[in-house]
């Protein structure tokens, strides 16, 4: 028994491995090493050629009620939840009355920066009455801004 199943595993480590699956672990390490370097050292990465993110709802200069629909638009790229690295793809993060946020870094989560890292394209939002600026920042698979930026024009709206 114990000679039979030595042989099984010498035949299984002789068994011939396709070509292409070799050279897709390959490609999978490089990747994943890729992946890890520019988030260590907080490589920004290049933007989707042609990538726009607007507001669809609602429009500068609305007056609105709680709680408030915000519905993002995109042209020139695709949406790909936070985490996955996709070529001419990435995330919205909704910046809420002009918080300050670094560039270069991945944008933390707070009240004024909110995260839709799971690929979401609308959000609703409760709002204190008054005026309030609402700004669109289309991110990587890491949270980090796009070099260049990708941002939607500032609005402002009116929360009765």
């Amino acid at each position: 028994m114990k000679k039979l199943l030595a042989l099984a595993v010498l035949a299984t480590l002789a068994a011939p491995v396709h070509a292409d699956t070799w050279k897709d672990l390959k490609n999978s390490a490089k990747q994943q090493a890729s992946d890890k370097a520019a988030e260590a050292m907080g490589v920004a990465t290049p933007a989707p050629a042609g990538a726009k993110v607007y507001f669809i709802e609602p429009k500068d200069g609305a007056t609105v009620s709680n709680p408030v629909k915000v519905v993002f638009g995109l042209s020139g790229a695709g949406v790909a939840p936070a985490g996955f690295n996709k070529e001419g793809t990435g995330h919205h993060h909704l910046l809420i009355d002009s918080p300050t946020i670094d560039y270069t870094q991945p944008l933390p989560a707070t009240d004024q920066i909110k995260h839709f890292g799971g690929g979401q394209t609308e959000t609703t939002l409760t709002l204190s009455p008054g005026k309030h600026t609402l700004q669109l920042e289309f991110a990587d698979w890491k949270h980090q801004p796009f070099n260049p930026a990708v941002e939607s024009q500032k609005i402002t709206i009116t929360v009765k």
